[in-house]
């Protein structure tokens, strides 16, 4: 049951807003005028290469970790961002689940999106011992193309399933968990508006001093999904979620 309902959440949400947010970020860095171009933020992440380390937090209670690492890989021409941490979640009627995740996204010169790759584990409690699954989630815009592959579960082959990244493949590939989920998320994300990306000029207060930084926020339908700050070094400072969860870097927890 924990498999299930975490594997239709992880495909369902990455398969529509990582599929928006890709493609919304590969004309982010020469699309429309706003008070700071994305693009700008983005290049100060990666010229740095700052290591971004956030405790990850929900109502004053430490939950988890995450750290991001922009590289700039000089021999394979390409620019990275590694992620990786855990975060412990909440689902109702069951115990807490501690998840783990890692992965990388890859851009090109201009800024777009070459390959997106986030893997997720998490234990299934109701078996003893608890029992590891894996789930592996690929978006290559170029390709148009999006694999996910599933681990550690009798009634589905370890192999990658590739879905275009358009409605059909997206309509296939839920039916293929649940025959009634694409009806579902049809009717939840109707009225969703894609999602718009904006930056621009801030500053916080940190140990008594005030800090410039970039306020980056990611919205849909009027709502905040995610924003966090930027320091002028490139550095993740601290994060809000729409969810609940808040991030801040380690010499900023109380």
């Amino acid at each position: 049951m924990l498999y299930r309902t975490l594997a239709i959440l992880v495909v369902a949400f990455w398969l529509t807003m990582i599929g928006l947010l890709v493609r919304k970020e590969s004309g982010a860095a020469g699309s429309a005028l706003r008070e700071v171009p994305v693009g700008h933020v983005m290049k100060l992440l990666l010229m740095h290469e700052q290591k971004s380390a956030l405790q990850i937090s929900s109502e004053k209670q430490r939950l988890g970790y995450l750290q991001i690492h922009p590289q700039m890989r000089k021999g394979e021409r390409s620019r990275v961002i590694d992620f990786s941490g855990h975060v412990q979640v909440m689902i109702p009627g069951m115990e807490r689940q501690r998840v783990k995740w890692d992965g990388e996204l890859e851009l090109e010169k201009s800024l777009a999106t070459r390959r997106f790759v986030i893997r997720l584990t998490f234990s299934d409690p109701a078996q003893r011992p608890p029992l590891d699954h894996r789930v592996q989630i690929t978006v290559e815009p170029p390709r148009n193309l999006l694999t996910w592959t599933l681990l550690g579960r009798d009634s589905l082959p370890d192999l990658p399933r590739t879905y275009t990244l358009d409605d059909d493949g997206m309509q296939k590939a839920l039916r293929e968990i649940d025959p009634a989920l694409p009806q579902m998320i049809q009717t939840q994300t109707k009225s969703m508006s894609p999602p718009v990306i904006r930056a621009h000029q801030s500053s916080m207060l940190i140990h008594g001093q005030r800090l410039d930084t970039y306020l980056v926020s990611i919205e849909q339908s009027g709502q905040t999904l995610l924003e966090f700050d930027v320091s002028q070094l490139g550095e993740i400072l601290r994060a809000k979620t729409l969810i609940g969860y808040s991030l801040a870097a380690d010499n900023l927890m109380p």
